[in-house]
């Protein structure tokens, strides 16, 4: 998978893309909101993982754009501070998947699996769903 990282702490950026390539995923970093829309301008990705407090731009304000220009990308907000409002907001949003950080590296590899079969299958059947 096409997987886009956009975290402003360098030292994370660079641990959650060596996790993910280490997954077998190719990963693109963005360290701010405005390189982040420059690259999804330039490549389609099938996953992002977004700091929601990144200097540039407000989160809800990012994923809109984002949304615009890569209809079909799955996006996962990562927040080292969160509360009940802000999953709110986030799921207001559409936003399926939230982690606080630090990024624990079995919940990004649920995450990336999850993402995977989906794109692959179309859907994912819980087992008490699918005969």
């Amino acid at each position: 998978m096409d997987v886009l990282v956009a975290e402003n702490d360098v030292s994370a950026l660079s641990h959650i893309a060596e996790l993910i390539q280490r997954l077998g995923h190719n990963v693109e970093k963005a360290g701010t909101a405005q390189v982040t829309l420059d690259i999804a301008r330039e490549n389609a990705f099938d996953l992002l993982f977004l700091d929601m407090s990144l200097p540039d731009m407000k989160a809800q304000e990012l994923i809109e754009k984002l949304k615009e220009l890569l209809p079909d990308i799955r996006i996962v907000t990562m927040t080292a501070v969160s509360t009940d409002e802000l999953e709110k907001e986030i799921r207001t949003l559409g936003i399926v998947y939230y982690m606080s950080k630090p990024v624990s590296e079995n919940i990004l590899k649920d995450i990336l699996d999850h993402i995977s079969t989906i794109k692959k299958n179309g859907k994912v059947y819980l087992t008490s769903d699918h005969p």
